[in-house]
Protein backbone atom coordinates (compact mmCIF):
# COMPACT_ATOMS: atom_id res chain seq x y z
CA UNK A 1 0.00 0.00 0.00
CA UNK A 2 1.38 3.31 -0.61
CA UNK A 3 2.30 5.25 2.30
CA UNK A 4 0.81 8.24 2.75
CA UNK A 5 2.70 11.62 2.53
CA UNK A 6 2.14 14.89 3.77
CA UNK A 7 1.74 17.42 0.66
CA UNK A 8 2.69 20.87 1.22
CA UNK A 9 -0.56 23.82 0.61
CA UNK A 10 1.05 24.83 -2.41
CA UNK A 11 1.26 20.83 -3.96
CA UNK A 12 -2.04 20.42 -2.77
CA UNK A 13 -3.78 23.48 -4.64
CA UNK A 14 -1.44 22.74 -7.51
CA UNK A 15 -2.74 18.56 -7.62
CA UNK A 16 -6.31 20.35 -6.81
CA UNK A 17 -6.39 22.65 -9.97
CA UNK A 18 -5.02 19.65 -12.75
CA UNK A 19 -8.17 17.19 -11.31
CA UNK A 20 -10.33 19.97 -11.76
CA UNK A 21 -9.20 21.16 -15.73
CA UNK A 22 -8.96 17.17 -16.32
CA UNK A 23 -12.55 17.08 -14.94
CA UNK A 24 -14.07 20.03 -16.64
CA UNK A 25 -12.45 18.62 -20.36
CA UNK A 26 -13.56 15.09 -19.69
CA UNK A 27 -16.73 16.34 -19.06
CA UNK A 28 -17.08 18.47 -21.89
CA UNK A 29 -15.84 15.77 -24.34
CA UNK A 30 -18.21 13.81 -22.50
CA UNK A 31 -21.60 15.55 -23.67
CA UNK A 32 -20.30 16.04 -27.22
CA UNK A 33 -20.16 12.47 -27.51
CA UNK A 34 -23.53 11.40 -25.48
CA UNK A 35 -25.77 13.97 -26.33
CA UNK A 36 -28.50 12.42 -23.94
CA UNK A 37 -26.09 13.31 -21.06
CA UNK A 38 -27.38 16.40 -21.18
CA UNK A 39 -30.91 15.39 -21.81
CA UNK A 40 -33.20 14.10 -19.51
CA UNK A 41 -32.73 10.24 -19.59
CA UNK A 42 -30.70 9.58 -15.75
CA UNK A 43 -27.72 7.71 -15.97
CA UNK A 44 -28.34 4.51 -13.58
CA UNK A 45 -25.48 2.70 -10.76
CA UNK A 46 -26.71 -0.85 -10.74
CA UNK A 47 -25.65 -2.32 -7.55
CA UNK A 48 -26.09 -6.32 -7.00
CA UNK A 49 -26.46 -6.03 -3.50
CA UNK A 50 -28.66 -3.94 -1.02
CA UNK A 51 -28.05 -0.48 0.47
CA UNK A 52 -25.53 0.10 3.15
CA UNK A 53 -22.39 -2.00 1.94
CA UNK A 54 -19.45 -1.05 0.40
CA UNK A 55 -20.74 -1.71 -2.96
CA UNK A 56 -23.40 0.61 -2.63
CA UNK A 57 -21.55 3.31 -0.15
CA UNK A 58 -19.04 3.39 -3.91
CA UNK A 59 -21.77 3.52 -6.00
CA UNK A 60 -23.43 6.82 -4.07
CA UNK A 61 -20.41 8.43 -4.19
CA UNK A 62 -20.30 8.45 -7.73
CA UNK A 63 -23.65 9.13 -8.33
CA UNK A 64 -23.51 12.37 -6.24
CA UNK A 65 -20.32 13.48 -8.02
CA UNK A 66 -21.31 12.62 -11.13
CA UNK A 67 -24.86 14.16 -10.53
CA UNK A 68 -23.18 17.76 -10.12
CA UNK A 69 -20.46 17.66 -12.71
CA UNK A 70 -23.14 16.15 -15.43
CA UNK A 71 -25.87 18.80 -14.50
CA UNK A 72 -28.45 15.87 -14.95
CA UNK A 73 -30.08 13.11 -12.79
CA UNK A 74 -27.83 10.10 -11.58
CA UNK A 75 -29.74 7.17 -9.45
CA UNK A 76 -28.46 4.18 -7.68
CA UNK A 77 -30.58 0.75 -8.11
CA UNK A 78 -29.86 -1.65 -5.43
CA UNK A 79 -31.45 -4.86 -6.78
CA UNK A 80 -29.44 -7.38 -5.00
CA UNK A 81 -29.86 -11.43 -5.40
CA UNK A 82 -29.24 -14.29 -7.16
CA UNK A 83 -25.62 -13.87 -7.23
CA UNK A 84 -25.89 -10.88 -8.72
CA UNK A 85 -27.66 -12.13 -11.16
CA UNK A 86 -30.88 -10.27 -10.60
CA UNK A 87 -28.45 -7.00 -11.55
CA UNK A 88 -26.44 -8.07 -13.89
CA UNK A 89 -29.85 -9.07 -15.82
CA UNK A 90 -31.33 -5.48 -15.76
CA UNK A 91 -28.15 -4.31 -16.97
CA UNK A 92 -28.15 -6.93 -20.21
CA UNK A 93 -31.76 -5.81 -20.71
CA UNK A 94 -30.73 -1.97 -20.85
CA UNK A 95 -29.14 0.06 -24.15
CA UNK A 96 -25.61 -0.14 -24.75
CA UNK A 97 -25.68 3.39 -24.39
CA UNK A 98 -23.61 4.51 -21.16
CA UNK A 99 -26.64 4.97 -18.87
CA UNK A 100 -26.50 1.93 -17.51
CA UNK A 101 -23.66 1.27 -15.24
CA UNK A 102 -22.67 -1.92 -12.91
CA UNK A 103 -20.94 -1.44 -9.81
CA UNK A 104 -19.48 -4.34 -8.93
CA UNK A 105 -17.01 -6.18 -7.04
CA UNK A 106 -14.53 -9.60 -7.61
CA UNK A 107 -17.62 -12.24 -6.95
CA UNK A 108 -19.98 -10.32 -9.37
CA UNK A 109 -17.14 -9.56 -11.44
CA UNK A 110 -14.67 -12.41 -11.91
CA UNK A 111 -15.10 -15.60 -9.21
CA UNK A 112 -18.75 -16.27 -9.96
CA UNK A 113 -17.80 -17.40 -13.09
CA UNK A 114 -16.29 -20.45 -11.55
CA UNK A 115 -18.27 -20.49 -8.61
CA UNK A 116 -21.66 -21.48 -10.22
CA UNK A 117 -22.54 -24.05 -13.00
CA UNK A 118 -25.16 -22.28 -14.46
CA UNK A 119 -24.63 -18.38 -14.40
CA UNK A 120 -27.00 -16.02 -16.64
CA UNK A 121 -23.79 -13.98 -17.66
CA UNK A 122 -20.36 -13.94 -18.37
CA UNK A 123 -18.51 -11.02 -17.26
CA UNK A 124 -16.07 -11.73 -20.54
CA UNK A 125 -18.82 -11.93 -22.84
CA UNK A 126 -21.36 -9.62 -21.91
CA UNK A 127 -19.32 -6.86 -20.29
CA UNK A 128 -17.17 -3.94 -21.26
CA UNK A 129 -15.25 -3.02 -18.45
CA UNK A 130 -14.45 0.70 -17.97
CA UNK A 131 -11.93 1.12 -14.66
CA UNK A 132 -11.11 -0.24 -11.04
CA UNK A 133 -12.12 1.61 -7.98
CA UNK A 134 -10.74 0.41 -5.20
CA UNK A 135 -8.38 -2.33 -3.75
CA UNK A 136 -8.83 -3.63 0.16
CA UNK A 137 -6.42 -5.54 1.55
CA UNK A 138 -7.18 -8.11 3.71
CA UNK A 139 -6.55 -9.12 7.41
CA UNK A 140 -5.84 -12.53 8.63
CA UNK A 141 -7.81 -12.14 12.88
CA UNK A 142 -8.01 -14.53 15.48
CA UNK A 143 -9.67 -14.10 18.57
CA UNK A 144 -8.16 -11.92 21.33
CA UNK A 145 -7.41 -15.25 23.56
CA UNK A 146 -6.06 -17.15 20.50
CA UNK A 147 -3.02 -18.92 21.33
CA UNK A 148 -1.60 -17.68 17.98
CA UNK A 149 0.63 -14.67 18.40
CA UNK A 150 1.93 -14.75 14.83
CA UNK A 151 1.22 -15.95 11.40
CA UNK A 152 3.84 -18.31 11.78
CA UNK A 153 2.33 -20.22 14.83
CA UNK A 154 -1.02 -20.56 13.06
CA UNK A 155 0.68 -22.49 10.38
CA UNK A 156 2.48 -24.83 12.76
CA UNK A 157 -0.44 -25.83 14.36
CA UNK A 158 -2.56 -26.54 10.98
CA UNK A 159 0.56 -28.88 9.86
CA UNK A 160 0.32 -30.75 13.22
CA UNK A 161 -3.37 -31.22 13.33
CA UNK A 162 -4.54 -31.47 10.19
CA UNK A 163 -8.45 -30.25 10.10
CA UNK A 164 -8.57 -29.16 13.68
CA UNK A 165 -8.41 -25.73 12.85
CA UNK A 166 -11.15 -23.87 11.49
CA UNK A 167 -11.62 -20.45 9.55
CA UNK A 168 -14.75 -18.55 8.57
CA UNK A 169 -15.26 -17.07 5.26
CA UNK A 170 -17.88 -14.72 3.68
CA UNK A 171 -19.34 -17.30 1.65
CA UNK A 172 -18.30 -20.50 -0.42
CA UNK A 173 -16.24 -19.07 -3.47
CA UNK A 174 -15.49 -15.70 -1.17
CA UNK A 175 -12.02 -14.37 -0.55
CA UNK A 176 -11.73 -16.03 2.91
CA UNK A 177 -12.69 -19.10 1.29
CA UNK A 178 -10.10 -18.62 -1.11
CA UNK A 179 -7.59 -18.12 1.27
CA UNK A 180 -8.36 -20.72 3.51
CA UNK A 181 -7.57 -23.33 0.56
CA UNK A 182 -4.58 -21.53 -0.68
CA UNK A 183 -3.14 -21.87 2.67
CA UNK A 184 -4.29 -25.21 2.82
CA UNK A 185 -2.45 -26.05 -0.40
CA UNK A 186 0.45 -24.29 0.53
CA UNK A 187 1.30 -26.18 3.72
CA UNK A 188 -0.01 -29.67 2.54
CA UNK A 189 -2.72 -29.95 5.39
CA UNK A 190 -6.64 -29.20 5.32
CA UNK A 191 -8.54 -26.94 7.44
CA UNK A 192 -12.53 -27.14 8.27
CA UNK A 193 -14.21 -23.89 6.27
CA UNK A 194 -17.29 -22.61 7.79
CA UNK A 195 -19.15 -20.33 5.48
CA UNK A 196 -20.78 -17.46 6.62
CA UNK A 197 -23.30 -15.16 4.82
CA UNK A 198 -21.00 -11.95 4.45
CA UNK A 199 -18.28 -10.33 6.55
CA UNK A 200 -19.76 -9.81 9.83
CA UNK A 201 -21.39 -13.00 11.04
CA UNK A 202 -17.86 -14.69 10.66
CA UNK A 203 -16.12 -11.81 12.24
CA UNK A 204 -18.59 -12.31 15.12
CA UNK A 205 -18.18 -15.89 15.56
CA UNK A 206 -13.99 -14.80 15.13
CA UNK A 207 -14.88 -12.42 18.29
CA UNK A 208 -16.53 -15.24 20.28
CA UNK A 209 -13.77 -17.63 19.82
CA UNK A 210 -16.38 -20.20 18.26
CA UNK A 211 -13.61 -20.13 14.65
CA UNK A 212 -9.99 -20.02 14.73
CA UNK A 213 -9.52 -17.67 11.81
CA UNK A 214 -10.68 -15.29 9.11
CA UNK A 215 -9.31 -13.30 6.38
CA UNK A 216 -11.33 -10.57 5.59
CA UNK A 217 -11.37 -7.19 4.01
CA UNK A 218 -9.67 -4.01 5.94
CA UNK A 219 -12.66 -2.19 6.06
CA UNK A 220 -14.50 -4.79 8.21
CA UNK A 221 -11.64 -6.70 9.97
CA UNK A 222 -9.77 -3.43 10.85
CA UNK A 223 -11.91 -1.33 13.34
CA UNK A 224 -12.50 -4.62 15.18
CA UNK A 225 -8.51 -4.61 15.57
CA UNK A 226 -8.50 -1.62 16.22
CA UNK A 227 -11.09 -1.92 19.19
CA UNK A 228 -9.17 -4.71 20.04
CA UNK A 229 -11.92 -6.92 19.67
CA UNK A 230 -9.97 -9.31 17.78
CA UNK A 231 -5.75 -9.13 16.82
CA UNK A 232 -4.57 -9.15 13.35
CA UNK A 233 -1.52 -11.77 12.90
CA UNK A 234 -0.87 -10.40 8.67
CA UNK A 235 -2.24 -8.42 6.02
CA UNK A 236 -2.55 -9.79 2.55
CA UNK A 237 -0.95 -6.28 0.93
CA UNK A 238 2.37 -5.87 -1.23
CA UNK A 239 3.24 -3.19 1.78
CA UNK A 240 2.30 -2.72 5.46
CA UNK A 241 -0.66 -0.64 6.43
CA UNK A 242 -0.70 3.04 7.89
CA UNK A 243 -3.76 2.27 9.77
CA UNK A 244 -1.57 -1.16 11.40
CA UNK A 245 1.93 -0.51 10.50
CA UNK A 246 2.70 -3.41 12.92
CA UNK A 247 1.11 -5.90 11.24
CA UNK A 248 3.53 -7.73 9.10
CA UNK A 249 2.37 -8.26 5.59
CA UNK A 250 1.78 -12.26 3.72
CA UNK A 251 4.43 -11.69 1.36
CA UNK A 252 7.08 -10.46 4.06
CA UNK A 253 6.03 -14.01 5.77
CA UNK A 254 6.90 -16.25 2.82
CA UNK A 255 3.03 -16.13 1.70
CA UNK A 256 2.62 -13.47 -0.51
CA UNK A 257 1.43 -16.04 -3.51
CA UNK A 258 -1.86 -16.85 -1.64
CA UNK A 259 -3.24 -13.22 -1.37
CA UNK A 260 -6.62 -12.83 -2.94
CA UNK A 261 -7.45 -9.46 -3.18
CA UNK A 262 -10.67 -7.66 -2.67
CA UNK A 263 -11.62 -5.40 -5.46
CA UNK A 264 -14.04 -3.51 -6.87
CA UNK A 265 -14.46 -1.45 -10.61
CA UNK A 266 -17.42 -0.55 -12.87
CA UNK A 267 -18.75 -2.02 -16.31
CA UNK A 268 -21.19 -1.27 -18.62
CA UNK A 269 -23.15 -3.23 -21.48
CA UNK A 270 -21.03 -5.03 -24.31
CA UNK A 271 -21.49 -3.09 -27.22
CA UNK A 272 -21.27 0.73 -25.99
CA UNK A 273 -19.73 2.95 -27.80
CA UNK A 274 -15.82 2.99 -27.27
CA UNK A 275 -16.28 7.13 -26.61
CA UNK A 276 -18.85 6.90 -24.42
CA UNK A 277 -16.80 3.98 -22.05
CA UNK A 278 -13.78 6.79 -22.40
CA UNK A 279 -15.27 8.97 -21.22
CA UNK A 280 -17.44 7.19 -18.79
CA UNK A 281 -13.81 6.32 -17.36
CA UNK A 282 -12.61 10.22 -17.40
CA UNK A 283 -15.62 11.32 -14.93
CA UNK A 284 -15.44 8.64 -12.66
CA UNK A 285 -11.61 8.69 -12.40
CA UNK A 286 -11.80 12.05 -11.53
CA UNK A 287 -14.43 11.26 -8.88
CA UNK A 288 -12.08 8.74 -7.16
CA UNK A 289 -9.57 11.14 -6.73
CA UNK A 290 -11.61 13.91 -5.55
CA UNK A 291 -9.73 14.36 -2.37
CA UNK A 292 -13.16 13.87 -0.23
CA UNK A 293 -14.26 10.84 -1.94
CA UNK A 294 -10.76 9.57 -1.61
CA UNK A 295 -10.49 10.03 1.56
CA UNK A 296 -13.41 8.04 2.29
CA UNK A 297 -11.52 5.14 1.19
CA UNK A 298 -8.34 5.49 2.08
CA UNK A 299 -8.96 6.08 5.46
CA UNK A 300 -10.74 2.87 5.41
CA UNK A 301 -7.29 1.11 4.76
CA UNK A 302 -8.17 0.91 0.98
CA UNK A 303 -6.41 2.17 -2.00
CA UNK A 304 -7.73 4.18 -5.36
CA UNK A 305 -6.83 2.16 -8.11
CA UNK A 306 -8.19 3.35 -10.90
CA UNK A 307 -6.92 1.92 -15.13
CA UNK A 308 -7.78 2.28 -18.30
CA UNK A 309 -11.21 0.29 -20.10
CA UNK A 310 -8.31 -1.93 -21.26
CA UNK A 311 -6.11 -2.52 -18.44
CA UNK A 312 -9.14 -3.25 -16.30
CA UNK A 313 -10.73 -5.58 -19.06
CA UNK A 314 -7.98 -7.65 -18.68
CA UNK A 315 -6.99 -8.12 -15.14
CA UNK A 316 -11.05 -9.39 -15.24
CA UNK A 317 -10.28 -11.66 -17.51
CA UNK A 318 -7.30 -12.66 -15.76
CA UNK A 319 -8.76 -12.78 -12.38
CA UNK A 320 -11.61 -15.28 -13.87
CA UNK A 321 -9.19 -17.38 -15.58
CA UNK A 322 -6.96 -17.69 -12.13
CA UNK A 323 -9.79 -17.92 -9.88
CA UNK A 324 -12.11 -20.26 -11.79
CA UNK A 325 -9.31 -22.99 -11.92
CA UNK A 326 -8.26 -22.86 -7.98
CA UNK A 327 -12.50 -23.72 -7.64
CA UNK A 328 -12.48 -26.42 -10.18
CA UNK A 329 -9.38 -28.21 -8.73
CA UNK A 330 -10.93 -27.76 -5.07
CA UNK A 331 -14.45 -28.64 -5.96
CA UNK A 332 -15.67 -25.51 -4.98
CA UNK A 333 -19.34 -25.14 -5.99
CA UNK A 334 -22.49 -22.88 -4.58
CA UNK A 335 -24.50 -24.30 -2.00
Amino acid sequence: MPTTTRLSSRRKALQLGVAAIAMTSALASYAQLNPNAAGNKPITLVVPYAAGGLTDQLARELSAYMATALKQSVIVENRPGGAAQIAMNFLKSAPADGHTVFIGDVPSLATNVGLFAKLSYDPRKDLQAVTELVVAPALVVVPNKSPFKTFEDLVKSAKAKPNALSYASQGVGTGGHLFGTLLSNNIHSPMTHAAYRGSMPGLSDVISGQVDFMYDAIPTSGPLVLSQKIRALAIGSDKRSPLLPDVPTLKELGYGSIVPTFWWGVAVKRGTPEAVVNKLHDVIDAAMHDPVISKKFTSQGMQIVTNTPAQFGQYMDSEVTYWTKIMQDAGMQAE
